[in-house]
């Protein structure tokens, strides 16, 4: 095939070789595939697609630097979109079995684009694998891709966190042109304000700052719309459907699954996270329908030995201000193992927190702190809401009533008994049990390593109930009509189930079913 000079005369079904388009950037613009026949862009040989830069750090880090001069935080997503290979106003398009290396800042953008799937391609270094942008961006398919930002154990042990995304909020620390290196921070997967029916599946994402990571500033609501009055998600736009199974994260050094402010629809099951800072991001304002199970979780190998640059320890959730949620974060049937004095909530509150037959371990002797370092300071009855905010500031929240978290049937292993968490002001539900889960260390699996439950997990989980999405009636409607259509969109999970990550898969096969919302396949296609 010659050189492309124009897209015009690419047919659907037709193959495009990355080698007739290089060198990059690649800038492909109007491709027109069908669900049948996707346009399909992959290579001959093992040619990598590449965009170096001769000093990507001292790039990334001036733009930063710029960034704090201006008042902002000093990132540098804005630059995502100088990226090897574009594809812009583009429709079932497939790339496979594609290589970037060291492309700086990013390898693939998608833009104002539908129907994309990138399949069994590899990444090494830049700052972005894959960047997505636009809320005419959707139905993206990322499976069975690998990405590693640094050499193994570089930026988990030896690059200082704060160098990487240290600012005066977080850290009292400014931009140091010379000396940082803000090049790392970046994704597996970002996308900003994308229209959603997103998967991303089986993929191994390893040695890197984050992982998979949604900014959706779009769905706000105007002042004085009270969101239960709104019908059929009404005033959802961004960041929904997204199914991320499948996965193993290891070694990132920040958050592998960041929804920023808004997100609808998503389920993260059948992962292994495999010594990551903090497995889940969620600094939500508004946002609901999340369901978070059959994960495995560990923490070991604690980051930042061998430098001064911060967070060096890690927990599971990360979580922020008060969240007005509008459908239920659904957390269970999930494994954990922690090393020492980590925690699972190390602080903040995340609203609408459902929270059911989780296994969690704190290995050794040392006292665990499930709910962050002050969970048992006592509160003075008397105290202003100034000063209450104030002692909430080191521990996940305590006001569980007023936010709706309920947790229930999870087993918790960390020298603390299930009064001492009730007596600290944390209404664990009555078949929450002090209890070791049995697993000691994690195995090789297949097809992921994973945390083997024990035989006793398998019928000690509590009754609880979900609520799915779908019909949403006003405050308005009947009663009648809201409890029947309620009805509809609920399931009963009843006492007697597993405990932990790694259920039977009639069980597992049960839940998946009822996860009715899911993303479907963009296009007709065989890997």
């Amino acid at each position: 095939m010659p050189k492309l000079k124009s897209t015009m005369l690419i047919r659907p079904g037709d193959t495009l070789y990355i080698e007739d388009l290089l060198p990059a950037p690649v800038f492909l613009n109007g491709l027109r595939g069908t669900y049948e026949r996707p346009i399909v862009i992959t290579r001959r040989s093992k040619v990598p697609v590449e965009l170096p830069h001769d000093d990507p750090a001292h790039f990334a880090n001036r733009i930063a630097y710029l960034r704090q001069e201006a008042g902002s935080y000093p990132v540098i997503g804005s630059e995502a979109d100088q990226a090897a290979l574009v594809l812009r106003d583009c429709q079932f398009v497939l790339l496979r079995d594609l290589h970037f290396e060291d492309c700086w800042p990013t390898a693939v953008y998608i833009d104002r684009s539908q129907n994309i799937g990138i399949v069994d391609c590899s990444f090494y270094g830049g700052t972005f694998a894959i960047g997505a942008n636009g809320l005419e961006t959707r139905d993206i398919l990322v499976e069975g891709c690998s990405w590693q930002q640094t050499e193994e154990g570089e930026m988990w042990d030896r690059i200082p966190w704060e160098a990487i995304h240290g600012s005066y909020e977080n850290a009292s620390r400014e931009v140091e042109p010379e000396t940082d290196q803000r090049h790392y921070d970046g994704d597996f997967f970002r996308a900003w304000d994308i229209g959603g029916s997103v998967t991303i599946r089986g993929n191994h994402i390893r040695d890197a700052f984050n992982g998979i990571h949604f900014f959706n500033s779009t769905d706000a609501l105007a002042p004085g719309v009270v969101s239960n009055t709104l019908r059929f998600n009404s005033g959802r736009r961004a960041a929904t459907r997204v199914l991320i199974e499948n996965n193993l994260f290891e070694r990132i050094r920040d958050n592998c699954v960041e929804p920023e402010d808004h997100a609808w629809n998503w389920v993260v099951r059948n992962n292994s996270f495999a010594d990551c800072y903090a497995p889940y991001s969620l600094e939500l304002d508004r946002a609901g329908w999340l369901f978070i199970y059959n994960n495995h979780h560990w923490l070991l190998d604690l980051p930042g030995k061998a430098n001064d640059g911060g967070r060096k320890g890690g927990s599971g959730f990360k979580s922020g201000g008060d969240q007005l949620n509008e459908g239920g974060i659904y957390v269970f049937n999930n494994s954990w193992l922690f090393l020492g004095r980590e925690r699972l909530f190390r602080k903040g509150v995340i609203g609408r927190l459902r929270h059911y037959n989780n296994a969690i371990k704190v290995r050794g002797d040392s006292e665990g702190r499930l709910f962050g370092s002050k969970w048992n300071k006592p509160d003075d009855l008397d105290a202003s809401p100034e000063e209450f905010a104030a002692a909430e500031e080191k521990r996940f929240t305590r006001r569980w009533k007023e936010l709706r978290i309920a947790m229930d049937g999870d087993w918790i292993w960390d020298n603390n008994s299930i009064e001492d968490y009730r007596g600290a002001g944390y209404a664990l539900g009555p078949g929450t049990r002090a209890e070791d889960p049995g697993f000691t260390e994690p195995v090789e699996g297949d097809p992921l390593p994973f945390l083997p439950p024990s035989r006793r997990m398998s019928e000690a989980g509590a009754a609880w109930r979900m609520q799915l999405p779908g019909y949403e009636p006003t405050q308005l409607a009947e009663k009648d009509e809201r409890k029947r259509l309620g009805e509809q969109y609920e399931m009963e999970i009843p006492a007697g189930g597993p405990v932990g990550a790694g259920v039977p898969k009639e069980f597992l096969d049960r839940i998946d079913r009822r996860m009715t919302f899911l993303p479907d396949p963009p296009f007709k296609y065989c890997r």
